[in-house]
């Protein structure tokens, strides 16, 4: 459901911002949130939609919250010897951590600064900084890595979970098949990828409790639990809102992809940009590892749609 939204006028023009959001349609909280933005609306036109496009691009497809957290509940389960840590931002995945306290019945381990930020969103008794009341801790996603996690098993079993939209990926070191490192990018590079990393297993089980899980390393499980909608629920929001024209929230994503190019047929805005392309760089700065050129796909749906 839109978990902040504003609406306001500008100009004479209706606006609508979404803020961050998933458009989970499944749920009874997802039904009384859609009921709640059609009586705001009250029927009238909404002239900019203000969207998130984080995942505005067909490659970004997972499933509901409460899928996703039920399956990180049960990798800690099929795990009960191991220490388990989750990697999460500073804000954020908070219904996550409350969905593994509940119901494993567990207090989770958060960093000073973050149980700080926990009290003043009312969790008091869930989060804890001391390590010796749980086996399960989530640390900040910067300090998440294959070196940390390999570290920590010379100690005691470790096991991480990642709960991300975005793809993540381990790349072996040419010549000795040794992982060395780890990070996001699309998913079309992570099949190259992923495709020559000896350690990659692919867990997915068309009917499974992992079905959606991955696991690129032997300590590192990837899970699609993510905050932002994927690419067909941003579709359903736009087809209900039908703005006249829109524009999206998020610009330095480096999978960016401007919604008027997916979505401009559903409201009445001019035509998407004329060329999109997609770059995925480094962190470091270093070479471009992978692009995507989007005209032919372009003009293959201005066709279709005659634009």
């Amino acid at each position: 459901m839109v978990q902040s939204c504003t609406c306001f006028v500008v100009n004479l023009a209706a606006c609508f911002a979404s803020g961050d959001f998933r458009w989970e349609t499944t749920s009874t909280r997802a039904q009384l949130g859609r009921t709640m933005l059609l009586n705001a609306l009250e029927g009238d036109n909404v002239d900019i939609l203000y969207l998130d496009n984080t995942y505005c691009n067909p490659t970004y497809s997972f499933p509901s919250r409460e899928v996703a957290a039920q399956q990180v509940v049960n990798i800690i389960c099929s795990h009960p010897k191991h220490d388990i840590i989750i990697g999460i931002d500073s804000l954020g995945k908070e219904e996550l951590l409350l969905h593994i306290s509940r119901v494993l019945n567990i207090k989770i381990w958060v960093w000073p600064e973050r149980l700080q930020t926990m009290h003043l969103l009312g969790y008091q008794d869930i989060f804890t900084t001391k390590t010796s009341l749980t086996r399960v801790r989530a640390v900040p996603r910067y300090s998440f890595s294959i070196d940390t996690l390999e570290a920590l098993n010379t100690m005691r079993p470790t096991i991480g979970i990642m709960p991300s939209g975005l793809p993540w990926v381990v790349k072996p070191l040419e010549g000795k098949g040794k992982i060395f490192g780890s990070f996001s990018v699309s998913g079309n590079i992570r099949s190259k990828w992923s495709t020559n990393s000896e350690n990659h297993t692919d867990t997915k089980k068309p009917n499974g409790s992992l079905r959606y899980v991955e696991r690129f390393h032997q300590y590192i499980y990837t899970v699609p639990y993510s905050d932002h909608s994927c690419f067909a629920e941003i579709q359903e929001f736009i087809k209900l809102v039908r703005p006249t024209n829109m524009k999206g929230i998020v610009s330095s994503s480096s999978c960016y992809v401007d919604p008027l190019y997916y979505f401009g047929r559903l409201c009445g805005a001019n035509q998407p940009p004329q060329r999109l392309r997609q770059r995925f760089e480094r962190k470091d700065g270093g070479e471009r590892v992978g692009s995507c050129n989007f005209t032919k796909v372009e003009r293959k749906r201005q066709r279709k749609f005659k634009i």
